[in-house]
């Protein structure tokens, strides 16, 4: 998907190549999570 608003975990990993595997494994669940929260409400917006 091609957005401004949303990005995928992966998209997100790679604007910010500097997170350890520690990091990952705490964030990735919870960012994904807020992504499609944020998608959500835009979408909500938008109806």
């Amino acid at each position: 998907m091609n957005s401004k608003y949303y990005k995928t975990w992966e998209e997100y990993k790679g604007e910010n190549p500097d997170i350890t595997e520690k990091q990952e494994e705490a964030m990735a669940p919870k960012m994904q999570s807020y992504e499609e929260m944020l998608f959500n409400f835009i979408m909500f917006l938008c109806a």
